[in-house]
């Protein structure tokens, strides 16, 4: 675990989760930050994918579980 921040050290169990951050190809040069949905095998799995893609500034991750609160 990271001295400053905790990525949990939950098993990897897949789930969905909820996301603010930062898309910087929308509104170029500063982006627009979104909220979305997202499924992944671990907070950390959701950290890379991010990453991979253009996504800044992380206000939050949260982890929903198997159904999404809307369906």
């Amino acid at each position: 675990m990271n001295k400053f921040f905790d990525y949990g050290d939950s098993e990897d169990i897949p789930q969905w989760f909820h996301i603010k951050a930062r898309d910087t190809t929308i509104y170029i040069p500063n982006g627009k930050v979104i909220t979305f949905w997202l499924w992944g095998d671990s907070e950390q799995h959701i950290r890379e994918l991010l990453n991979k893609k253009s996504y800044k500034d992380i206000e939050w991750i949260k982890p929903i579980g198997d159904t999404l609160p809307f369906v």
